[in-house]
């Protein structure tokens, strides 16, 4: 228990602040050195006396007032040059300062820079050989489409092909075909027994008839005329037949 609670306890004991945490910021503390060094040069009152001559110098109206303002601006380009020469002695070190920065935060990011490089070659790599790929696809996609292409037009050229010879078997009719008679009869005015073949046929479906035949000419003809007798009959409707009227004109 505090036997004195009305005195403050002793502050803990802390760290001492780094050196020169009092000090005015670096962009502050050069401007100060800078206006030390041209006072203890004497050259900012040498500046001020000058702008005083200036000030009072009366209108140049002779050769030696001339001559005197000729000495005042030499002492004016010493006096500026003697300023620079100071600023460079405070910024040398700022210069040196700066390089020795600059190279120290090079080597630290130097590395990084080359892992970055690299993991950018990898992601361009990856994405060369992802196109690669993608270009490789598209190509077998279109040799594929090309090959179907061609099959199904080999598919229809063999289908049409097969209407076409179809078509022409309407056409052709069939020729006796002479076999000779296992055992050759001859008559006594030598007339010969020859045993031919003749192909028949016999519609079992007419719906699975190909098309060749369905359309030809002679079929279609026969089927109209078929049509035409019945729609004469009375028919008005028949499926895959449009049957309407035609109103003309009759003299009688």
């Amino acid at each position: 228990m505090n036997a004195f609670p009305d005195i403050k306890p002793f502050p803990a004991a802390q760290a001492a602040p780094p050196m020169g945490h009092n000090n005015p910021p670096l962009e502050e503390q050069v401007v100060i050195d800078l206006a030390e060094a041209l006072a203890t040069e004497g050259i900012t009152k040498r500046i001020s006396d000058l702008l005083g001559s200036a000030t009072r110098a009366p209108e140049i109206t002779s050769r030696e007032i001339a001559g005197r303002y000729a000495d005042m601006i030499k002492q004016m380009v010493s006096a500026g040059k003697a300023v620079e020469g100071e600023r460079e002695k405070l910024n040398r070190p700022l210069l040196t300062a700066q390089r020795a920065l600059k190279g120290r935060a090079d080597a630290i990011v130097a590395p990084l820079q080359d892992a970055e490089r690299a993991a950018r070659a990898k992601v361009k790599k990856f994405d060369d050989e992802e196109l690669a790929k993608e270009r490789q696809r598209q190509k077998e996609a279109a040799a594929a489409a090309e090959a179907e292409r061609q099959r199904l037009q080999k598919i229809e050229d063999d289908r049409a092909a097969a209407e076409s010879r179809e078509a022409e078997a309407v056409h052709v009719e069939p020729e006796p075909v002479e076999e000779a008679a296992p055992a050759p009869v001859q008559g006594d005015f030598g007339a010969k027994v020859v045993r031919t073949t003749t192909w028949k046929h016999e519609i079992i479906s007419v719906r699975q008839l190909p098309d060749a035949i369905l359309k030809h000419a002679k079929v279609v003809e026969a089927i109209d005329k078929v049509i035409a007798a019945q729609v004469r009959g009375g028919t008005r409707e028949m499926k895959g037949v449009r049957i309407f009227p035609e109103t003309g004109t009759t003299i009688r």
